[in-house]
């Protein structure tokens, strides 16, 4: 997708964060892998990012039968 696009943090778990990505005006269900939240080693997902937030996330890649997204916050900036 190559596309830079609003992200809500709706869940962190032990292996990244589920999210809501606005593609192009429809909501997506987004996971961030952990490899996916930094450039740097992140051990804690939440030392990074929290429930409710909203950021830039990178749209790795799109699942249009299921609303589904694949999304990188390191990628963003």
């Amino acid at each position: 997708m190559n596309k830079v696009v609003k992200v809500t943090i709706t869940k962190t778990v032990n292996f990244g964060a589920f999210c809501d990505a606005d593609i192009d005006g429809q909501i997506y269900k987004g996971l961030i892998h952990i490899s996916e939240i930094a450039d740097k080693y992140v051990s804690d997902v939440n030392e990074f990012v929290s429930v409710g937030q909203t950021v830039d996330g990178y749209v790795i890649s799109v699942d249009e039968a299921n609303k589904q997204a694949k999304i990188s916050l390191k990628r963003a900036n």
